[in-house]
């Protein structure tokens, strides 16, 4: 009777778009769940209520055409029961709707446990997921519309560019990354992709000075090594200067050092990662590299496991509330050229650009001379300010600091 009920009422436009992200087709079974396949296609396509021979039309002649007779004649009659099924009240629409939320997760949340429990890889975080979406599939008449006050909507900007770029250019042209952000810095090998989150996050007027809590998950080079640099960074001072003033580099360095963690993350996966952020809430996430972290399920090419990871990626920025900046290779297409885009990521068709707010690529065209220390900086994707452009900016590989 529930899915009867359900059915009819998701005929009403505005009950289906109030409702939509509350009910998928796995809370019904059988022939429920294809007839709501019907109405999910008909509403997308119409802007009108369905009558309920309008949804038989549909379901046989449009969507189902190759139906036997012996399977129209059974929804016939199940189309009849609907029919003259009585629509609940409001407010006992609102618990049905509940109802078959509540039900759908927790077989969902089942089915995970019992593989888990017959022997399949534990991925507690998926589990976590599942309930992070049953909470955020509100009905739109209960979720928190943008403010139309001037002073307050400034406000959440502000919080969205929160951490400034401390190089004028970037400064300049987009401000600042805020929570929820998915920055992507990508470059041929050598080029400088760590010295230049290094020097962001560890440089003078850097995200660490400003206050950010930044943890840097390392799985390119040793972490103590990288550790070292930002030192360097910070300090000003080269590593046989740091050997020979030990205390000044010491005295200096403690002034932003709690504000940064390396870690090794070798064999790490992207549901530790998520994991860490949600026990340690740092606001910044560094992930040197990204496409070097594993992530669970099975992928018939290297770019879908890779819009994968970037796609977890997003969601643990949005998740939890943090800047997530991913290191990213590019491909042999970028070997020593100034000016880089987004299609020259490796391994990389449109999965990861899609997942993120603001792509920096580092170009390079003179890659064999050491002496080179111009570098160009292709912004080439911006959701943040919408600027695009491709500065000229100098590398400091002694110290790991970029400037204008």
């Amino acid at each position: 009777m529930i899915e009867k009920q359900m059915l009819k009422l998701m005929l009403s436009k505005k009950f289906y778009t109030q409702y939509k992200g509350q009910i998928s087709k796995s809370v019904f079974q059988g022939s429920f769940g294809s007839l709501f396949d019907t109405i999910q296609k008909a509403h997308e396509k119409y802007d009108a209520d369905i009558s309920v021979d309008e949804l038989y039309s549909l379901h046989t002649a449009v969507y189902n055409p190759a139906l036997t007779k012996a399977a129209k004649e059974q929804l016939s009659e199940l189309i009849e029961d609907i029919k003259e099924t009585t629509e609940p009240s409001e407010a006992i629409a609102k618990d049905i709707v509940h109802i078959m939320a509540e039900r759908d997760v927790a077989q969902k949340i089942a089915i995970e446990a019992t593989e888990v429990f017959n022997g399949k890889p534990a991925d507690f975080n998926l589990i976590t997921k599942i309930i992070d979406e049953y909470k955020t599939g509100l009905p739109t008449e209960k979720l928190d519309a943008v403010t139309d006050n001037v002073e307050e909507l400034i406000k959440q900007l502000d919080i969205t560019s929160k951490w400034q770029f401390n190089l004028g250019v970037l400064k300049s042209g987009v401000g600042g990354i805020g929570p929820g952000n998915l920055v992507i810095i990508f470059a041929r090998p050598e080029v400088g992709k760590t010295a230049f989150w290094v020097s962001l996050v560890s440089k003078p007027n850097g995200f660490a000075e400003q206050g950010a809590k930044i943890h840097a998950f390392i799985n390119e080079e040793p972490a103590v090594r990288t550790q070292m640099r930002a030192i360097s960074c910070f300090t000003g001072l080269n590593r046989e200067q740091i050997i020979e003033d030990k205390v000044r580099a010491h005295n200096e360095w403690k002034k932003i050092k709690d504000n940064i963690k390396m870690i090794d993350t070798v064999d790490w996966t992207i549901q530790d990662i998520d994991s860490h952020c949600e026990k340690y809430k740092p606001d910044i996430i560094v992930i040197d590299q990204l496409d070097k972290i594993n992530v669970s399920g099975t992928y018939a090419r290297t770019d879908e496991r890779l819009r994968a990871v970037y796609t977890s990626a997003r969601e643990i920025a949005k998740r939890r509330a943090c800047v997530v900046i991913a290191i990213s290779q590019a491909s042999a297409e970028a070997h020593d050229r100034d000016h880089i885009s987004f299609n020259m990521m490796e391994n990389s068709k449109t999965g990861k650009a899609a997942e993120a707010d603001l792509i920096i690529g580092i170009g390079n065209r003179t890659s064999n001379d050491p002496t080179n220390t111009t570098r160009i900086l292709n912004v080439s994707k911006n959701k943040i300010t919408g600027w695009h452009g491709d500065p000229s900016v100098k590398i400091d590989r002694y110290i790991s600091r970029y400037d204008d």
